[in-house]
């Protein structure tokens, strides 16, 4: 197999749950990453899931998700003799990774300042809950601290609920994809020009780009994007807009949604399939044939112009919900897109691991852990000539 993209990039790194799936992306296209953990092991090894079930600092399932493909090395930094090959090993490297508190590395002489007057061409990365400076620098973090801070939990959830934490740990997650981006621009610049940099990178910061437009609409309109549950964007229920049961799973349908059909083919669908309905009546059928992306736009934009339409609206819902009660979530999905409508299944981990698209491509790629084989999620790009890889 070819090697990975950046099969000559060192990076040394000192992360724990914030930063540890930075230095996976960079493991998995081939760099050479050593982390650098405490002689006790760090925190992610005592996170559950656990192998087997029995909690144990080498087998939690968590720490070998954020850490694949890399080398790992326990140095006591406060150890003068250990703190001397850590610091031989920052040298030595091209990007160094870290997610202590801001000036923590450098009270053992491991900080930027203490390493670009050796090393000039180095790229020293911090992912912090709040980065280098400001009031908040030292403020302590977790994922549901950096989520809160950074607004997503606002948005999360159904209207009629607190703000919800998304799950998952995706404030590190996030962070850690723009630190990735931040590192490999800055180390284009230092293999070009020689000269390294500081990329300084906070949670609050990564987790306040992916709201869409909520800080646009408060900037503009001056009114605050609201929990909206599975209808985005929309302040009120219309057809085709949500999360379905099925016989079998759940369904997230968007009809009317650019790229998609129009609801029109939802009636087409139901006659074929011998439903029955009356939403060709007169009192359905002109609302219906309607239905498509002008008039998405219009409830978007001024929600109140479908008032006098509730009613017929809700019983369009009622029967498209009726309707896909009758088959799987599969079966809706698989029809529902060779009809070019948005529909989705909600996927549960087995429905993933299961995925047939998923099992075609090649995705899961299996791992020696522990002296078993396990099946671990690929990288999320494909490279024709450098494939990524998990190891």
């Amino acid at each position: 197999m070819p090697e990975g993209p950046l099969a000559n990039v060192r990076v040394l790194e000192f992360t724990d749950e914030i930063g540890a799936y930075c230095g996976k992306l960079f493991a998995d296209l081939g760099a050479d990453v050593i982390k650098v953990e405490p002689p006790a092991g760090e925190n992610q090894r005592h996170a559950p899931p656990f192998l087997d079930g029995e909690p144990s600092p080498d087998a939690s399932i968590a720490f070998w998700a954020q850490n694949t493909s890399k080398r790992s090395l326990a140095l006591d930094l406060h150890d003068e003799a250990q703190l001397a090959r850590a610091r031989e090993l920052a040298l030595g490297a091209d990007i160094i990774i870290e997610d202590h508190l801001p000036g923590s590395l450098a009270t053992v002489g491991l900080g930027y300042e203490d390493l670009r007057g050796e090393r000039p061409g180095l790229v020293y990365t911090s992912i912090t809950g709040f980065g280098q400076t400001g009031p908040h620098a030292n403020f302590a973090y977790d994922d549901i601290v950096g989520q809160a801070m950074g607004g997503v939990m606002t948005l999360a959830g159904q209207p009629e609920d607190p703000p919800n934490i998304i799950y998952g740990n995706q404030g590190n997650i996030c962070a850690s994809i723009q630190a990735a981006q931040g590192t490999l621009a800055a180390l284009h610049h230092a293999e070009r020009t020689g000269q390294g940099q500081h990329v300084d990178v906070s949670v609050q910061e990564a987790l306040s780009l992916p709201q869409e437009t909520a800080m646009m609409m408060w900037d503009f309109q001056r009114t605050n994007r609201v929990r909206t549950g599975p209808l985005g964007l929309l302040r009120m229920p219309i057809p085709g807009v949500g999360v379905y049961d099925t016989q079998e799973g759940y369904v997230m349908a968007y009809i009317t949604a650019p790229g998609g059909a129009d609801f029109p083919e939802v009636v087409a669908w139901m006659d074929e399939a011998g439903f029955e309905h009356d939403l060709d009546d007169e009192a359905y059928a002109e609302l219906v044939n309607g239905m498509n992306l002008r008039f998405l736009a219009q409830i978007l934009s001024d929600p109140e112009s479908a008032a006098g339409a509730a009613g017929q609206l809700a019983h369009i819902n009622e029967v498209f919900a009726r309707f896909l009660a009758t088959m799987t979530a599969l079966e809706a999905y698989e029809e529902g897109q060779r009809r070019r409508l948005l529909v989705g299944l909600c996927s549960t981990p087995r429905d993933l691991v299961e995925n047939r698209q998923l099992r075609d491509r090649g995705w899961y790629e299996p791992v020696a852990v522990d002296s078993r084989e396990v099946e671990f999620p690929g990288p999320p790009y494909r490279l024709s000539a450098s494939p990524a890889t998990v190891s």
